[in-house]
């Protein structure tokens, strides 16, 4: 009862909200068949709504809300040229329907037919001209469109919604400068600068419009004119700085390069990158570095406070070679919040160089904690494991993030890396174990072999190593190591004639790579048979190759 009641509570809510959306159809409209229409789709049975659509739209092809729904569901699948026909006949019977509009303007930006894009927003904005985003949308459209002379028309219709910004300022001469009009894209920075005396961004723009366009005279004016109206902008005081820079002007340029870095204003995203250069210069020209400490030490008092300080800090201690300081300095980015997979791989690198391994196994599991569900952060806190031979954390990580991975290959690393470690502490049944998963999801020729020569070498279920180790070889041809596990395995069993024909096999396949295991593999099959003399020369061969 419950369900039949929460399912015809939302069908009435439904149709009531038709009075904001896709209006009611009238009497006919509550036919049983439209009742049922609706209740497919609230419930989400889509292929049964829109049959019922369908059906309603044969006997009334002009229905205002089945066109709406059934384009509404064809869209949402991907059919947006099914979607699109119905859109047509919906906009065109029902010209003051916002969601019709709406739908097909959404419709035709998908199969980017621009065009219907654009008269749907326009229509859209007459229908609602205090809505904003119609018109931005209707804008965004127009440039897609390269039709400029709509552009701007919309343009001038934001600013007089929303009021002039630099963003529509520099989107006006952009488009004009598009049509290679400079001279339009002149009065539009001119104007905003006259009309807004007071906003330092408009100064800005014109100094970086003037300076694209060869103007170097004319951006200076406005720009020393700026920083004497706005002498607590950072970002004035930064352009100012680039401009005399530019012009080998370096004593003036870091003058107003350091004012720009030490006053508030300025995000550490945009001083970061030159906070740094400076660093690198200073290590050149050591007559830097008191502008340098002034400008870390202003940074500092007015970012302290956020973990991208640290970050920034850590950055330039490495720079400066004190890697101690870098870590624990980047210890104190992830302490302040700033737990990002840079901060965390960073760290974890530096650990690994310094042999810092109390602080990377606490930075590491910080990191799993924090990025755990993200498969390619396990795979890198895994092989880190691997790679330091921390046999242990190894298996157990490996083995609880292979289920997590969704590709096969992937799954198949963590079971091979899991098998690795779990043979390397000697947990032979949960190496075995781990193998099988791997192979569980495909035969690998080098899981095979494997699997078949940590059982060999352990004497352990020689009968498996044996099938393992035929078919590694059946899958793989003639490869020494692999010829070495199956001579092995054999040898092992007691079958030393076998073991020997594998092995010489073996040693003729690498005789332009010897390996010094092979040959110590062969001295004991050759000592097995009797072979005393071979046996001592494959010894001696070996610990030659040993000696490289």
């Amino acid at each position: 009862m419950q369900k039949v009641f929460g399912v015809l509570a939302a069908l009435l809510i439904t149709l009531s909200s038709y009075a904001q959306g896709p209006p009611k159809e009238g009497p006919s409209a509550l036919s049983d068949i439209f009742y049922q229409a609706e209740t497919y789709r609230i419930t989400g049975r889509s292929e049964l709504a829109k049959e019922a659509y369908t059906k309603i739209l044969r006997d009334n092809p002009t229905h205002e809300t089945a066109l709406y729904q059934l384009a509404r569901l064809l869209f949402l699948e991907g059919y947006y040229f099914e979607a699109e026909e119905l859109l047509k006949a919906g906009t065109a019977n029902h010209p003051d329907n916002e969601w019709m509009w709406r739908l097909q303007a959404q419709n035709a930006k998908q199969i980017g037919n621009t065009p219907i894009a654009l008269v749907s927003f326009e229509r859209l904005i007459e229908l609602q001209p205090y809505k904003p985003e119609y018109v931005q949308d209707a804008l965004q459209s127009a440039l897609v469109d390269k039709n400029t002379e709509k552009a701007l028309q919309f343009l001038e219709l934001l600013e007089e919604r929303l009021g002039s910004s630099p963003e529509t300022v520099q989107q006006k001469m952009e488009i004009h400068l598009r049509n290679n009009d400079i001279k339009s894209a002149t009065e539009v920075i001119k104007n905003a600068i006259k009309d807004n005396p007071n906003r330092a961004e408009y100064r800005g723009l014109a100094a970086q419009f003037y300076d694209a366009n060869g103007k170097r005279k004319k951006t200076g004016k406005i720009l020393s004119q700026a920083v004497l109206d706005f002498p607590n902008n950072a970002a004035i005081a930064m352009e100012y700085a680039r401009f005399l820079q530019s012009g080998d002007n370096f004593k003036e340029s870091m003058y107003f390069l350091e004012r720009a870095l030490t006053m508030p204003g300025m995000s550490l995203k945009d001083k970061g990158p030159v906070l740094l250069s400076l660093c690198e210069t200073a290590q050149r020209d050591t007559s830097m570095l008191p502008m340098v400490n002034r400008s870390w030490a202003a940074t500092k008092e007015l970012h302290q406070e956020e973990g991208t300080y640290y970050l920034l800090l850590g950055e330039r201690l490495l720079l400066e070679n004190k890697i101690q300081e870098s870590i624990l300095t980047y210890l104190q980015a992830v302490e302040r919040g700033f737990n990002n997979i840079k901060v965390y791989t960073q760290i974890a690198e530096l650990c690994k160089q310094t042999q810092q391994d109390s602080i990377a196994k606490d930075v590491l599991k910080r990191f799993k904690t924090d990025f755990g569900h993200r498969v390619e952060i396990l795979e890198y806190i895994v092989f880190w494991y691997y790679e330091k031979q921390w046999w242990k954390d190894c298996a157990e990580l490996a083995m609880e993030s292979a289920p997590k991975a969704l590709e096969d290959d992937v799954q198949k690393w963590f079971y091979n890396l899991a098998a690795t470690a779990f043979f390397s502490q000697d947990s032979v049944d949960m190496g075995v174990k781990a193998y099988t998963y791997s192979l569980d999801i495909e035969r690998d020729a080098a899981a095979l072999n494997n699997l078949a020569w940590e059982l060999g070498k352990r004497g352990l279920d020689l009968e498996r190593a044996l099938q393992l180790t035929q078919e590694s070889n059946s899958k793989k041809g003639l490869e020494a190591t692999y010829l070495d596990t199956w001579a092995w395995v054999l040898y092992k069993m007691g079958d030393y004639t076998e073991a020997q024909k594998k092995m010489a096999l073996a040693l003729q396949l690498q005789r332009t790579a010897p390996d010094a295991i092979l040959y110590r593999h062969a001295a004991a099959i050759e000592k097995a048979l009797g072979n005393e003399e071979r046996a001592m020369e494959y010894k001696q061969k070996a610990k030659e190759l040993e000696g490289k």
